[in-house]
């Protein structure tokens, strides 16, 4: 018995004491609010719940591959990862601008939490210092109508300073 419990604690502080790698991934997770109207009943009575985790780096061209694709609605996320993580998020499939898109590029290390994907100004830069709820950020919007319906795909940007990708969204 005094084995057991002797595991059991040397467990628990390696659990509680030690950083783990699955706490602090580098990832994007979305949720999706869904609107009432488009449930649909033949496969469940209850809007999809279900978490969108984009890991670092995996660029997704259709965002209807990933869970509750096809279900209308609106999007909130949090973004993991170093200081300088950048990622754009498109209003249309393929990474193609022509309805939107929003850079948004942590300048911490905590998580941000967005609620509101479409609360920033339009074509020019936003910062946003830390608080208690949510890290240090900036965005670029380009406004699209219904933009935070639309949200087709999305892609990681290189860290680099002078990211061509970047460059070129911003020159046009």
């Amino acid at each position: 018995m005094r084995f057991i419990t002797l595991n059991f604690l040397t467990i628990l502080s390696f659990i509680i004491c030690i950083p783990n790698c699955s706490f602090a991934r580098n990832e994007l997770v979305m949720t999706k609010e869904v609107n009432y109207w488009s449930t649909i009943p033949l496969y469940s009575n209850s809007p999809c719940s279900r978490l969108i985790k984009i890991e670092m780096g995996r660029a997704v061209s259709d965002m209807r591959s990933e869970p509750c694709g096809y279900s209308d609605g609106v999007f909130s996320l949090t973004l993991s990862g170093p200081p300088e993580t950048t990622i754009i998020i498109f209003g249309d499939y393929n990474f193609k601008k022509e309805n939107g898109y929003l850079i948004i590029k942590k300048m911490d290390d905590r998580v941000i939490w967005l609620l509101d994907l479409i609360s920033f100004p339009s074509n020019k830069w936003f910062s946003s210092e830390a608080n208690e709820k949510s890290g240090a950020f900036e965005t670029f919007y380009s406004e699209s109508p219904v933009f935070e319906q639309s949200v087709s795909s999305i892609k990681w940007v290189n860290n680099k300073l002078n990211d061509e990708f970047t460059e070129l969204l911003l020159k046009n």
